[in-house]
């Protein structure tokens, strides 16, 4: 019998000591919650753990940043709608102005009423805005950086030519007259084409290739670009629009027109103040305004393709890109509609006289086609960005789960393996009082 080491004791201490420690651990998982409070709880399922945090988070901010998205887009709508009311009310003057019956002072009244609306067009254009962004000042020539000289690709096709002088000067060189008065223009004549023997061989040389030009107080460039397609498509190269005009089916010059005609918006292309028209067999490129006049960068006109030379630091300040998700890359690109009188081509709207209002008529129903088109991108907008909510919510919910699995404890087995730890515990204190009272027996020995 020894009294020095107790070793009944000590290992009965060691086993107390144990059962102590894990019942601390039961205690602060059923007090966290979590069966992972620490790294050493489970050093690979915190990494996973705390990863899947990181984009559940991020996941969380994605749907509030598509949900503000939504809120940006409804805004716009909302003031494109009064936009279309007040076209609308503009087609009823117009068509009341074009009818004979009326005066003279008549007619001045209807146009007061015809400039108010113009003004409030482009007063609701400028105050329109979404946490102090503008949200009708788009696209359509407001850019920032430095708009370099468009490169130009390709010519005319063998069986087109540009009017002498136009050629010549590389502007609009011509006159068109409209009862308004004269107007810069560019005559393009294309009737070689019907003499050609084999159409599909003029047509195939001439694919990649077409003309160039601009208004009389813009540099953005529109070009037509001829394809062997039977079908039309529109592209942007910096601020310069390419109109792709698929001829693969044109029997006659005709044809090519009226393609040329359909793939710019009925003759509107970009909605500019640039207009193009079919007349004696010709076509008709001209700057719907008779106060202006071709120089320098202005009213340009040449064969070729005008693509942008490449700035990269040109932007649009109608572009604005949504973070719709956890990750870099993952973001969304809104361009936002241009609604200045200008940029729907309103601002000569005069209804002095039949002639005039009933040409007023074709150019407001532009401008409300314009709108709707621009009302119905947006609304796809929020049409995909709804289903991105729905995406992004769905994707939370899920990895949330996934994480709980991870890093919550289970309750029911915590409580379990508490009681027991504390059953054990109890049994400790008992046993290692017992192993310390056998000693005292070595008293006896002394009596």
């Amino acid at each position: 019998m020894v009294v020095v080491h107790n070793m009944l004791a000590a290992n009965t201490c060691r086993q107390f000591n144990i059962n102590n420690r894990a019942k601390n651990k039961t205690v602060e998982k059923l007090s966290s919650g979590y069966k992972i409070n620490r790294s050493a709880d489970d050093a690979a399922g915190l990494s996973i753990s705390e990863k899947m945090r990181n984009q559940i988070r991020n996941l969380a901010q994605a749907t509030d940043n598509s949900q503000d998205g939504i809120s940006l887009i409804q805004t716009a709508d909302g003031a494109m709608a009064e936009v279309h009311s007040m076209l609308h009310r503009m087609t009823e003057l117009c068509t009341q102005a074009a009818n004979d019956t009326l005066t003279t002072e008549d007619r001045d009244s209807i146009q007061s009423e015809i400039n108010e609306i113009l003004t409030e067009i482009d007063e609701i254009s400028e105050k329109t805005k979404f946490n102090d962004r503008f949200l009708l000042k788009g696209s359509n020539g407001n850019y920032t950086g430095t708009v370099a000289p468009p490169t130009i690709s390709g010519g005319l096709p063998a069986w087109g030519t540009i009017d002498a002088a136009s050629e010549a000067n590389g502007l609009m060189s011509e006159t068109y007259t409209l009862i308004d008065g004269d107007h810069p223009a560019t005559i393009l004549d294309f009737s070689a084409f019907d003499s050609e023997a084999d159409k599909s061989q003029a047509i195939a040389d001439a694919v990649g290739s077409g003309f160039y030009s601009t208004c009389c107080t813009c540099s953005n460039h529109y070009s037509i670009n001829f394809t062997d397609e039977t079908t039309n498509s529109t592209e942007q190269s910096g601020v310069h629009y390419i109109y792709n005009v698929g001829i693969g089916d044109a029997t006659s010059a005709d044809d090519i027109y009226n393609k040329i005609i359909d793939a710019t918006n009925g003759g509107h292309p970009n909605n500019h103040f640039t207009e193009m028209v079919v007349e004696n067999g010709k076509l008709i490129i001209y700057d719907n305004r008779t106060d202006v006049s071709p120089s320098g960068d202005y009213g340009k006109i040449g064969p070729g393709i005008a693509t942008s030379s490449g700035n990269d630091d040109l932007e649009k300040m109608g572009s604005l890109y949504l973070q719709t998700g956890a990750n870099a890359g993952q973001n969304m690109k809104i361009e936002l509609p241009a609604l200045a009188t200008g940029n729907m081509g309103l601002t000569a709207i005069d209804v002095s006289n039949h002639q005039k209002a009933s040409s007023a008529l074709q150019d407001i129903h532009s401008a409300i086609n314009y709108v709707s088109g621009e009302r119905s991108r947006m609304g796809a907008y929020q049409n995909r960005l709804e289903f991105t909510v729905n995406s992004l919510q769905n994707y939370h919910e899920n990895l949330s789960a996934a994480e709980s699995s991870i890093r919550d404890a289970n309750m029911a087995d915590e409580i379990a393996d508490h009681s027991k730890l504390s059953i054990l515990e109890q049994a400790g204190q008992a046993m290692l009082t017992q192993a310390n009272q056998q000693h005292e027996s070595v008293l006896s020995l002394l009596q």
